[in-house]
């Protein structure tokens, strides 16, 4: 009979470590990332632009340029967007990187690593294509692992004389992961 007691004092023991240690896994569980893909569409126009010639060929240039607008997304939400890019263009077209920035109305923002590629159409209007990697997230994006790609079209071009501020927009999706609070 001592036996059968001493058996089931270990059994209750296995028992009460077995729901400490579920009860301490559990917050770790609880911190896996949720997965986030949406829709939405960046309008902008140039702030500032800067351009250096390259003699090389016909049409090089290296550009500098700081673009502004609005970010509105599927779900009804607004955020500023900011960009600084640089370019090799070559005619107008060539590559381009730089960074992104999405500043929502709570504050909290996204920044991330922007590259891509712009060409003229035939109709003398430019086409964007891209990918921007998210290098960091503010407020409720801290720990924000992801991406997005995007594609737009500019709808005016960029003419200081004329004032014309290159209006383009972008048509995005983003897939990122948030850590769980």
């Amino acid at each position: 009979m001592t036996t059968r007691k001493g058996k089931m004092n270990i059994i209750w023991s296995l028992i009460g470590i077995l729901i400490m240690a579920a009860w301490l896994i559990m917050p770790s569980a609880q911190v896996e990332a949720e997965t986030v893909t949406v829709k939405f569409r960046v309008t902008s126009y140039v702030v500032r632009l800067e351009a250096i010639p390259v003699e090389d060929v016909e049409g090089h240039v290296l550009l500098v340029v700081m673009r502004r607008g609005l970010a509105s997304f599927e779900t009804g939400e607004t955020a500023k967007w900011e960009a600084w890019v640089t370019a090799d263009f070559i005619k107008g077209k060539g590559p381009l990187q730089g960074y992104t920035k999405f500043i929502y109305q709570d504050g909290s923002t996204t920044i991330g690593k922007v590259e891509g590629f712009h060409e003229p159409t035939p109709d003398g209007k430019m086409l964007y294509k891209g990918t921007s990697e998210y290098t960091k997230g503010t407020g409720r994006f801290e720990g924000i692992k992801g991406s997005f790609s995007y594609t737009g079209k500019g709808l005016t071009p960029y003419s200081k004389e004329k004032g014309l501020m290159s209006d383009t927009y972008f048509d995005c999706i983003a897939t990122y992961s948030l850590p769980r609070k």
